[in-house]
């Protein structure tokens, strides 16, 4: 007699998200520490690695959205298992090299197959509920902060014999999470919470975009996240030229760096901002963690003037306190803020902006460190974290008004 078997439920943090969340940072973490070595011999420098960054960069903004829709239309799994194929792909060919053409086709087949972050947020709101979502994205965020530690410890340890030689255990791992997923990872996203169609303006960014904007507390929140976005990716763009051009360091000097910075955030991840959501709204506390993060990016500016060192790990330990406050509360107070079946969509979006800015970030930073001064791109940094604390504070009104009459909806429900 045949038993039929009721579906695998699935888990708010099921293992193998955790380490797709995880290696979403820590190939950005193996890379940023040898990208400048890797360049060199093709002629390139800092514009050179900041254009590369904006070529990915830009793929992803392309593809971001579309993978968002289509995974609300056909489920999380087949969008999380195809894009881990087609970064092997990528990143196949950036190992090769040969030309620095070779080096921009690969990194953007990585940008266009690039939505684990997007998929690993969408299926923990899958199966999670909105008062405590936030928690769990923190949990979330701790697995991606922990690839900006094991990521350039890796880069260092592997990089003595040659600079590509972390990307041949970059890609094993690759190959290993595909095995791992396909045997192991259930569907979030039940058939009637699907979309019920996929059209082509849902593959489109723009007008993806456009859709999830007209939700009014959207519109300050995907700009503050816009604007404060470029700074998480600088320190993987801009940060090892800084250090390699101002001391000579390798990318094994280098690495520890990156290191303090993927520790802290882990920290704050798994112990301080669980304990503050159950007190502060997470608005405020993105608030608070993009204070810190402006300080962090000040510090930075004041290095290449003085040349003193202690500014960097200074740098490096604030923005490590801030970065995962305004990340994690800013994405927390977007999803909780609109409904369970546009969530893809939702992600896709801040995957998008978060593509976009690092289409811009990397590029003008890229061109004020060679062009303005190595300041430069700190000084504009701190800038726009500001200008993007400011927008934060313009979107309390809006989530409180929305807080009040969710409330008021669910009080009458239960009557």
């Amino acid at each position: 007699m045949n038993v039929m078997r009721s579906p695998q439920r699935p888990r708010r943090l099921h293992p193998f998200i955790l380490l797709a969340a995880f290696l979403s940072t820590f190939y950005i973490g193996v890379i940023g520490p040898i990208l400048p070595a890797l360049v060199e011999p093709y002629g390139g420098n800092a514009f050179t690695v900041g254009l590369l960054f904006s070529g990915y960069s830009f793929a992803q903004f392309l593809s971001a959205p579309a993978l968002g829709a289509i995974g609300d239309r056909y489920g999380r799994r087949v969008v999380m298992l195809v894009s881990l194929c087609g970064a092997i792909l990528g990143f196949a060919m950036f190992t090769i090299g040969g030309a620095l053409w070779v080096l921009f086709v690969g990194w953007m087949i990585v940008g266009v197959c690039d939505c684990w972050i997007a998929t690993a947020y969408s299926y923990v709101a899958d199966t999670t509920q909105s008062s405590d979502r936030t928690r769990y994205f923190a949990f979330l965020t701790a697995a991606i902060g922990s690839g900006f530690i094991i990521g350039p410890a890796t880069s260092g340890f592997f990089s003595g014999s040659s600079p590509a030689t972390p990307l041949y255990v970059l890609i094993g791992l690759l190959v290993l999470a595909v095995i791992w997923g396909y045997f192991s990872m259930p569907e979030s996203l039940p058939r009637s919470q699907r979309s019920p169609s996929l059209q082509f303006s849902h593959l489109n960014p723009l007008t993806q975009l456009s859709d999830v904007l007209q939700f009014p507390q959207m519109q300050l929140l995907l700009l503050s996240y816009f604007l404060f976005w470029p700074s998480v990716i600088l320190l993987s763009a801009n940060l090892p030229s800084l250090l390699s051009d101002r001391f000579n360091w390798t990318p094994e000097q280098i690495s520890p760096v990156l290191v303090i910075y993927g520790v802290l955030v882990v920290l704050v991840q798994l112990v301080i901002l669980p304990l503050l959501l159950r007190r502060f709204q997470e608005i405020r506390l993105a608030i608070l963690g993009g204070f810190t993060a402006a300080f962090a990016f000040f510090l930075f500016a004041l290095f290449p003037i003085t040349g003193a060192l202690p500014l960097v790990y200074g740098g490096i330990v604030f923005f490590g306190l801030g970065q995962p406050f305004v990340q994690t509360c800013l994405i927390g107070a977007m999803s909780e803020s609109t409904s369970a079946d546009i969530q893809g969509r939702v992600q896709g979006s801040i995957a998008a902006v978060m593509a976009f800015a690092q289409v811009l970030g990397p590029f003008g930073a890229g061109w004020l460190y060679q062009a303005v001064s190595p300041s430069a791109p700190y000084w504009t940094g701190s800038t726009q974290i500001l200008i993007a604390v400011a927008l934060m504070f313009m979107a309390i009104p809006k989530l409180r008004h929305l807080n009040q009459k969710n409330r008021a909806m669910n009080h009458e429900l239960n009557q």
